[in-house]
């Protein structure tokens, strides 16, 4: 068995976070207002207190030939990760689980096995007792090899599943934005000026996005209203910034898209400068260079 492990205990090298923040259930900005808010936007460096393990587990010590069913020594494997890790993936803010390739075949053929293998990891992790909705999985295919896909040691490495324990947001750097320049009040769709102040700082990550492994959407909003409606809202938009990313030439391929609703509050809710931090959308990007 030929296992691939790095955990890395840092301020998270390799993520960048956007956070946008969303309007949600509050009255809408007057145009003074909205201006101003504009003009607050500002890019602002992690903390570097939190814990990331990337674990990297060659398909050939999870998978038969092929096949996207986890055997049982890809389970012992992942087990004693889950030993070793102790309770970060429980407490983990997020985990991101991404199948991999390499280039043999047909390239649709290996981005579907990719994902099958990565959702198989996810539905173990699930039946083991970690939190379904901190998991996202994504399916890669060939397009990000680690190592040459001209010899056969070389496609045995590339053909992986990457498990990512991001611990905490906070430790991420993070791009600030206003809510009233995303979304008009109770809306999902972008304003005219949410597109505009999202497209220049797209300009400006542009490289980072590029290299990106991984760039995860997630929206949030404030504890007004019900919990579904919050749900639904949250996740609505962060599926708006995801086809506007991708209207702007982000690859697809590499995003994966969530909401969480009002269940990650960075401030308190009890007033109204509060809840309007509270709402807003992050986009992460793992893995890029540095």
């Amino acid at each position: 068995m030929k296992v691939k492990n790095k955990i890395v205990v840092t301020g998270l090298l390799g993520l960048l976070s956007t956070s946008v923040m969303m309007s949600g259930c509050s009255p809408a900005m007057t145009q003074a207002e909205r201006e101003q808010a504009i003009t607050q936007v500002e890019m602002t460096k992690g903390e570097g207190t939190g814990v990331m393990a990337d674990i990297g587990i060659v398909s050939a010590s999870m998978f038969a030939f092929d096949s996207a069913e986890l055997n049982d020594e890809g389970k012992t494997t992942i087990a004693a990760y889950r030993e070793k890790l102790g309770p970060e993936l429980t407490d983990a803010f997020m985990v991101l689980i991404v199948g991999h390739t390499d280039n043999t075949g047909d390239e649709d053929y290996n981005m579907k096995l990719s994902l099958e293998r990565a959702d198989s990891v996810a539905e173990h992790l699930v039946s083991e007792g970690v939190d379904a909705n901190k998991i996202e999985t994504l399916g890669l295919g060939p397009t990000s090899p680690i190592a040459s896909n001209d010899t056969r040691e070389g496609r045995i490495e590339n053909r992986r599943v990457d498990i990512y324990v991001i611990a905490e947001v906070r430790a991420l750097d993070r791009m600030n934005f206003p809510s009233a320049a995303l979304f008009e009040r109770d809306s999902s769709e972008l304003s005219d000026e949410g597109k505009a102040l999202i497209k220049r700082n797209i300009e400006t990550g542009r490289d980072m996005f590029s290299r990106a492994n991984a760039i995860i959407v997630i929206g949030h909003t404030d504890d007004k209203w019900d919990d579904e409606w919050n749900m639904k809202l949250s996740k609505e938009r962060a599926a708006t910034v995801t086809a506007f990313l991708e209207s702007q030439g982000v690859d697809s391929s590499k995003i994966v898209t969530t909401g969480m609703g009002e269940s990650m509050p960075i401030v308190s809710n009890a007033t109204k400068a509060g809840r309007a931090q509270n709402r807003r959308v992050q986009v992460l990007v793992l893995g890029r260079a540095q």
